[in-house]
């Protein structure tokens, strides 16, 4: 009798999975279910790395958004935008002292101060200001 390796097993256990999953995913594009997600959250990825000044060695912060919008066509907006959503942001979060951002009140305050900053430009580039609310979902000092 010959036996079948793990790599083949593997294989065709994901061959024969992977059909069902294609239908469900077209059945859903093709009901229109993209519309019925808002208002809802739409993650920026991938996670921003900024450099933090600091005197002593190289500091980082990384960090994980998502924004809170009203429309698919908020989304879309974001969407279409987000090369300079990153570029608001890393310029707005790049350079800053990691002491001033440690606490829940100073990465509160950041928070409202991106999300101001962000409407803002929004708001000049696309007429709205599409985000309505900003969160941190990961915020990491190293």
């Amino acid at each position: 009798m010959k036996r079948i390796n793990i790599k083949t097993a593997s294989f065709l256990t994901l061959l024969l999975c992977l059909p069902p999953a294609l239908g469900q995913a077209s059945e859903h594009a093709a009901s229109g279910d993209k519309a019925g997600a808002y208002p809802g959250y739409l993650a920026l990825a991938p996670s921003l790395v900024v450099n933090l000044a600091s005197e002593r060695r190289t500091k980082y912060l990384r960090v994980d958004i998502q924004f809170y919008l009203d429309t698919a066509e908020d989304a879309e907006r974001v969407t279409l935008h987000t090369p300079l959503i990153r570029n608001r942001l890393i310029t707005l979060l790049g350079g800053r002292e990691a002491d001033q951002i440690m606490s829940t009140e100073a990465r509160d305050k950041l928070r409202a101060e991106l999300l101001e900053k962000l409407r803002e430009t929004l708001t000049e580039v696309a007429g709205a200001p599409t985000i309505r609310e900003l969160y941190f979902t990961g915020f990491i000092i190293q």
